[in-house]
């Protein structure tokens, strides 16, 4: 019998651009609500949709183990009367988790109900706005910032009373749109530099790009080099919707510089997805690709 042949790892990969229907989906459904939210006195029907179907997504998406819901999280280390600020979207293991109270209205949907999830419990939180600006960075990133006093630790896996997010958890934001009227703000890339002390902290992504004519998706992340990186940004330079704008750097010392990038590529959806089972499973590996399901562009498939 004639040995079969063994497979090699293709790409593109089969159904990368069904994939991409969520994204697209997404999308749809978050126009729709712009376009509602234009007769409104004031307009933030679409960001709510955006907020809700990014956990709708979430929730088909990752493996069953993980629950997506907004709400609370609730520390035995923190005091009654401390702040317990509220998150669009809390990423749990809800295998395992309790829910200690969950907050109902009579139009909320199951998905939309805000449940309060004890700290040890809690692998991601996300911040979701309509829009990327400098001004929406900000309040993304300050709003990240209320997890601090949970940052601490973490905890001993031996400790009996978690206090603190586990040691996989991470965090970052989430964009649907990035307007031609943003393009130069070099000002909303450089926010993600001021991050500060946050644990867990990988960037996120900005879902569409105006005018972009592929569907990609853009990756923001940190970068480190030895050498000072110069900003490109500004009228007859690169744009924040080019394939790809970097900010410029702050020194950390005399041989590490840290800025931060904005990359479009149609990959970086599903990337972005496998990224972050990745970092809450505790596998992930910058050096590696999480996984090869989803990748794909248009120009390699009519090679």
């Amino acid at each position: 019998m004639n040995e079969l042949p063994k497979l090699k790892i293709e790409v593109p990969t089969q159904g990368w651009k069904q994939f991409l229907t969520a994204r697209k989906e997404m999308l749809d459904a978050y126009d729709r609500a712009r376009e509602k939210a234009k007769s409104h006195e004031v307009e933030t029907l679409h960001g709510r949709i955006a907020e809700a179907e990014l956990r709708k997504w979430l929730l088909s998406f990752l493996p069953k183990r993980y629950g997506v819901t907004p709400g609370y999280i609730v520390s035995p280390g923190l005091k009654s009367t401390d702040k317990t600020p509220h998150y669009d979207v809390i990423i749990y293991d809800q295998l395992e988790a309790p829910v200690l109270w969950v907050e109902d209205s009579p139009d909320a949907s199951e998905q939309g109900k805000s449940r309060a999830v004890p700290v040890e419990y809690v692998r991601c939180v996300l911040e979701v706005k309509a829009v990327f600006s400098p001004t929406t960075v900000d309040d993304a990133l300050v709003h990240l910032a209320d997890l601090l006093p949970l940052m601490g630790g973490p905890d001993d896996p031996q400790e009996k009373y978690k206090l603190h997010l586990p040691s996989t958890f991470c965090c970052g934001l989430v964009f649907f749109d990035l307007k031609r009227e943003h393009q130069y703000s070099e000002s909303a890339l450089a926010k993600i530099i001021e991050r500060g002390q946050l644990r867990g902290f990988f960037g996120g992504v900005v879902l569409r790009g105006e005018g972009n004519t592929i569907a990609a998706t853009g990756k923001l992340s940190g970068v480190h080099s030895k050498t000072q990186i110069e900003s490109r940004i500004g009228a007859g330079k690169d744009s924040l919707l080019s394939g790809l704008a970097m900010c410029q750097s702050v020194r950390l010392r005399d041989d590490l510089h840290f800025g931060a990038m904005l990359f479009w590529a149609e990959y970086h959806f599903s990337q972005f997805g496998f990224d972050l089972i990745a970092m809450m499973q505790g596998t992930y590996d910058v050096r590696f690709l999480s996984s090869f399901y989803g990748m794909g562009a248009s120009e390699a498939e009519t090679r």
